[in-house]
């Protein structure tokens, strides 16, 4: 179990205020106001041994790009990213959240956004349905959820109109992130606030579903929780395995699959503890590499599945080839 560090919740949230920079605070979007019938993206369907994954493009979203390089000089996130021919002053982010079938169960790797839009967003999200309905899994076949952390871009799905989105699930979650994440917000209409409304209201109507789980646990049959702190407090990734396959779902080790790899040690605004999120990605990257391990990342572009490789003393995503 990872011990929670002494901290409170201004404290922890205090580098999130950098996102919103110059734009307001928008509103949470209710599931009841997005518009009728997400249209579906893309998926994409491949197996770990014989457990087969799905990932649904659930939603996009831009932040400003300075938020990627939160410890260093200014221009340095605009200066990185020009390299590559990507804008220099925002970063647009996709979310693929992963359909495991595997033991005969159906589960899902978070829950996307829902109904939640970001501060400054026009709304782009809430895919997840669609993307079930798809492949012929109705919200009420999914056996298990597995929540990586608290932040609304994983948990926003959970819950539409006060209810339990996927009714006949049971929730997994670390016991750290559930207590932080149901902390009553602060009045001030600020991006910490926003996000701790969003836990609040996604993660009350299904509390008493929530089963704890933690580092070194296999939560469902062939998917072990891997401890990858600094990102939130309990943040983990999952291995995924079967018939001797794997694949490290790295979740949010890295939100960027350029800047989060070859610049491990740039902060990210949200990470609460940028020590610990440094070391958990050098951590996570040499194994991925040392092991040649299939790595998937949340935010990575879709479907976000590859390699890492070594790259000096940094490292290197290079996306999986898909038919």
């Amino acid at each position: 179990m990872i011990a929670m560090p002494s901290i409170t919740r201004r404290a922890a949230l205090a580098g999130a205020g950098g996102l919103c920079l110059a734009a307001p605070l928008a509103r949470q979007v209710r599931a009841a106001d997005q518009p009728a019938g997400m249209p579906l993206r893309a998926l994409h369907r491949f197996h770990v041994g014989g457990m087969r994954v799905t990932m649904i493009d659930d939603a996009r979203f831009t932040f400003p790009a300075p938020a990627f390089a939160a410890n260093q000089p200014e221009g340095a996130a605009a200066s990185f990213l020009t390299r590559f021919g990507l804008p220099g002053d925002f970063v647009s982010l996709h979310m693929q959240v992963s359909l495991i079938e595997t033991g005969g169960a159906k589960v899902l790797l978070d829950t996307g956004m829902g109904g939640v839009t970001f501060p400054g967003n026009e709304p782009d999200n809430g895919r997840l349905i669609a993307g079930l309905q798809a492949v012929g899994v109705t919200p009420a076949d999914i056996d298990a959820v597995i929540l990586s952390h608290g932040h609304p871009d994983h948990l926003g799905g959970c819950s539409v109109g006060g209810d339990p989105a996927f009714p006949n699930a049971t929730y997994h979650m670390p016991p750290e992130e559930l207590e932080f994440w149901t902390q009553k917000p602060g009045d001030e209409a600020n991006f910490p606030n926003f996000m701790l409304g969003v836990g609040n209201a996604q993660l009350a109507p299904i509390r008493d579903r929530i089963k704890p789980y933690k580092d070194g646990e296999e939560v469902v049959p062939g998917v072990t929780a891997v401890s990858a702190p600094g990102h939130t407090l309990a943040h983990h990734a999952f291995m995924l395995h079967d018939g001797g396959e794997r694949l490290l779902h790295l979740v949010d080790v890295a939100v960027h699959y350029l800047v989060g790899t070859e610049q491990p040690d740039w902060a990210l605004a949200v990470e609460m503890n940028p020590e610990q999120a440094f070391e958990t990605r050098r951590r996570l990257f040499r194994q991925s590499a040392e092991e040649r391990l299939l790595v998937a990342g949340y935010h990575f572009p879709f479907p976000g599945i590859g390699r890492i490789v070594e790259q000096g003393a940094a490292w290197r995503f290079v996306p999986m080839q898909t038919a």
